[in-house]
Parts: structure tokens; C-alpha cells; sequence
């Protein structure tokens, strides 16, 4: 009687859980832990949009540039940049492609979306949750791996102070003293770099304030990266831009500018005109 008794509440048991879970094909749920807030927008690497999106993904290293391929889309997307082209239509992005670590990301929203993906956003948890063909992939924020304090973190408009001060650098004739004027902003190392190889500058690329975040090497570094859009190729179906890339140094409670490095890419045409 009591093995009889422990089959049926088996087998009730059995039935009750075949009803009411879905199969794993149904709602098949993958948790991702390497996304990244940046400006209040949710970036994740590029590797989970080709291994979870279902598009083939190609990353040209020398532009630094991204193809997003499936049957019905072409997608290109740029470091540093905002525009991004859907077959022949040029779309503003909330955010721009950024290099965090040495890893490609992409804006989790403009990039889900494109593909066909609904997102939602849990704002206690701080995870994004796309879904996807039956499938749901749940995106949490990484952890910072080095934790600077806020009053210690450079704000937006400092940030923005550097940009003018480096924009500065054309008009190095114009300024009489050229050490202690650049001194509340540059290194030493940076001022003398300057004033040798006042040839690296051009005067007329003027950077417009960053778009994208600092990243943080360590608690008294960190990195910055800008573009300048020269012009466009012969053919005109791409773009000749210029980065600013550029190392801040934190010394004596203030955030200054301590090297500064060029460089030369030729990237798709993203609708920019000069």
C-alpha cells in the first residue's frame, strides 16, 4: 500500500512538472557577466553578439572596424564612433563603439534591436535582458576590477578642459609661455614632448569633446581615445580619420595629461562629410 501510495505521488509528480516547465529549446536562458555601463549605456563585448546573436561577426584590426552579417543585414560599426551603417542607411547610435581592455564593445541596445531582439532593463538588478528567437540572454555588469573612489575619478568636464587644452597645442606661436600656461593640465614629460615635435599637430583638426569613457589601468592612470574625421577616400566609400590617443596620470589630487600617441586608419563610411 505504501509503495502504491509513493508511485502515484511519483508519477503525479512527473506530471505536474511536464506541464509546468518548459522545454530548454522554449526558453533556453544564457547569463552573461561581462557587460559594461558606460554614460548610462550598456556596451558588451563583440564575441557575445557572434556566439549568441546569431550573425556571423568580422573584426578588421587596422580600422578598427566591425561587420555584422546576417542573411537580411549588413551592419558596420567603428571605434570611437556613434554612426553606424544598416545596409545603406546611416543610424545614430546612443553610444559609441568602445575599446575597454583591449576587447571590442558594442552598444547592447542599437545592436540587440537591429537583430530583431526585445530588450528590457531591470534597474535594481542593473542586468539587461534580450530575447531572442525563444531564447533569453541575461546581461549582467562586470565588477570593476580597480575600484577608484567617485571624488577621486576624473569628471566630464574635465575632461572636456583636456580636450580644448590638447586642441590648443596647433597655437603653440600664440602662447608666450608655453610650460607654465599647459602646466596646470600637461606633465612636464608631455610639455617638452610638445615643444619638440610641434610638427605632430595640425592646426586645423580640432577634436570635438570625448564620446567615449575613461578607462582606468590602474588607480593613478588612465587611457582616453579620440577621432577626427580628415575626409573621405577617392572612391567615397570611406572615411581617412585620425585618433588621439591619450594617457592621464593622477598626481597631487589632479588628473593631467602625460602622453599623447597618433594614428592613421582608414575606416567604411559612417555618413561623415568634410
Amino acid at each position: 500500500m505504501i509503495l502504491k501510495k509513493f508511485t502515484l505521488t511519483l508519477l503525479a509528480c512527473v506530471m505536474f512538472a511536464a506541464f509546468s516547465t518548459p522545454s530548454l529549446a522554449e526558453n533556453d536562458t544564457l547569463e552573461i557577466g561581462t557587460g559594461v555601463l558606460s554614460n548610462n549605456r550598456v556596451l558588451i563585448p563583440l564575441r557575445v553578439v557572434s556566439s549568441n546573436l546569431g550573425a556571423d561577426v568580422t573584426w578588421y584590426k587596422d580600422g578598427k572596424s566591425i561587420r555584422i552579417k546576417t542573411d537580411e543585414k549588413e551592419i558596420w560599426l567603428v571605434v570611437n564612433f556613434k554612426n553606424a551603417r544598416v545596409n545603406e542607411q546611416i543610424i545614430k547610435m546612443d553610444s559609441p563603439v568602445e575599446i575597454i581592455g583591449n576587447t571590442a564593445y558594442v552598444p547592447l541596445r542599437f545592436v540587440s534591436q537591429t537583430l530583431g531582439a526585445k530588450l528590457e532593463w531591470n534597474p535594481q538588478t542593473k542586468q539587461a535582458i534580450i530575447h531572442l528567437n525563444k531564447q533569453n540572454m541575461i546581461v549582467s555588469m562586470q565588477e570593476e576590477t580597480i575600484q577608484i573612489p567617485d571624488s577621486v575619478k576624473i569628471t566630464k568636464g574635465q575632461i572636456n578642459v583636456l580636450s580644448e587644452k590638447l586642441n590648443e597645442i596647433s597655437g603653440l606661436s600664440q602662447i608666450k609661455q608655453v610650460s607654465t600656461y599647459f602646466k596646470p593640465y600637461f606633465t612636464e614629460d608631455l610639455i617638452q614632448f610638445i615643444l619638440k615635435r610641434q610638427d605632430l599637430i595640425s592646426d586645423w583638426m580640432v577634436y570635438d569633446a570625448p564620446e567615449t569613457s575613461v578607462y582606468y589601468t590602474s588607480s593613478t592612470t588612465a587611457t582616453l581615445s579620440q577621432s577626427f574625421v580628415i575626409g573621405n577616400t577617392l572612391t567615397g566609400d570611406s572615411h581617412y580619420v585620425n585618433d588621439r590617443n591619450i594617457e592621464l596620470v593622477y598626481s597631487n589630487g589632479v588628473w593631467k595629461v602625460n602622453q599623447l600617441m597618433f594614428n592613421l586608419r582608414e575606416i567604411p563610411y559612417l555618413g561623415y562629410d568634410r
